[in-house]
């Protein structure tokens, strides 16, 4: 159940293929959304950063972009000589209250909740409230009907997917059906499901099929989900993957069992997303996705804990707008070509910098 991610280089990748957004907190198309708290106040004088805890509780680690996420998590707690205690869930519902509460018991100092959510862990996430343990969802947004998590800091998955449905449209000008791989208990993919399917209906595009994806055997999952699906109905022309892995786990799914032209578009990119892209340069099959530096949302929550553990503010919550999100859509005509790597501009020098001039002190 439990798994520690190394302090140590952080795993960065995407492109800027398109231009950034531009907005403020709230859940707008420019930012991502912050949530029970307002944005920072005065700032204290010089202040050490101390010994700070931060535990982690991840819904899965078989998710690239979590893998990343963490990787950041560590790196930023480096810079600031902080401890992290990362527990995995591995996508089963009982782990996910068995990893909150092992880290509220644990007494640590805040909480980064990844796409836990609060009905897996109502009574450790009161606990964590009546202990006075800060609760802060990065990079997924979370129903919290008891308001126990403090904060909440991820890119918008309603306009990524209206990036999505555009290109969808575009592509399929006729109409078509769609497999769509599905998670109805994670609150993100019902987001991203629901737009697709309104945003899509205009142009004739309709679900053929539905998988409710098993997050505890995610890509054998869908593996089996995409090729059952296809045999059943060959009518489907596209498949909807509303989470990271679905995209690779697609396309060498349909390409190795030979089920046709079957377009694939998915959300945030993977390493591995890159050269399957660039495979379809002549625009072949049908393919995008929708991508914004997800692995950042970190340095919002970090941002909030200095606030509140070092500067001691009584306004700690971090505002979204003061560095919103970008986001792209990547396609096979806008992909890099093979060789140069494209990154986000580093959320790094505008965070740090922020800090030192609050007088935070930091190791890196």
């Amino acid at each position: 159940m439990k798994s520690r991610v190394a302090i140590g280089a952080v795993v960065v990748m995407a492109a800027i293929l398109g231009a950034a957004g531009c907005g403020s907190s709230g859940g707008s198309s420019g930012g991502g959304t912050a949530t029970a708290g307002a944005a920072a106040g005065s700032s204290s004088s010089a202040a050490s950063t101390g010994q700070v805890t931060i535990g982690v509780a991840a819904i899965t680690e078989q998710s690239p972009n979590v893998l990343q996420q963490l990787a950041m998590v560590n790196h930023i707690a480096q810079l600031l000589g902080w401890k992290v205690d990362v527990l995995n869930a591995n996508g089963d519902p009982a782990q996910m209250a068995q990893i909150m509460s092992a880290l509220v018991n644990e007494n640590v100092n805040g909480i980064i909740d990844i796409a836990i959510p609060p009905s897996a862990a109502p009574q450790a996430m009161a606990e964590a409230k009546s202990k006075g343990i800060p609760i802060i969802a990065q990079a997924a947004p979370l129903i919290d009907p008891n308001h126990d998590i403090a904060a909440q800091f991820q890119p918008s998955d309603a306009y990524m997917s209206q990036l999505l449905a555009a290109q969808i449209r575009k592509d399929y000008p006729h109409g078509g059906e769609a497999l769509n791989l599905e998670a109805s208990g994670i609150t993100a993919i019902v987001i991203r499901s629901q737009t697709l399917t309104a945003d899509t209906a205009s142009a004739g595009i309709t679900v053929a099929a539905a998988h409710q994806t098993d997050l505890q055997n995610a890509v054998a999952d869908t593996q089996t989900a995409v090729a059952d699906a296809l045999h059943a109905n060959p009518k489907i022309n596209m498949v909807w993957g509303l989470q990271d892995f679905e995209f690779s786990t697609s396309l060498q799914t349909i390409k190795t069992q030979n089920l046709g032209d079957v377009g694939v578009f998915s959300y945030y990119l993977d390493p591995i997303d890159f050269s399957l892209l660039r495979a379809d340069k002549n625009g072949a099959i049908p393919m995008a996705v929708a991508d914004s530096p997800v692995y950042d949302s970190p340095w919002y929550v970090f941002d909030s804990f200095v606030n509140k553990f070092i500067l001691k503010k009584t306004d700690w919550v971090a505002n979204v707008s003061i560095h919103p999100f970008p986001y792209t859509l990547v396609t096979p005509q806008n992909v890099q070509p093979a060789g140069t790597t494209y990154n986000y501009p580093s959320y790094q020098p505008f965070f740090t910098s922020l800090w030192q001039k609050e007088g935070v002190k930091l190791d890196g």
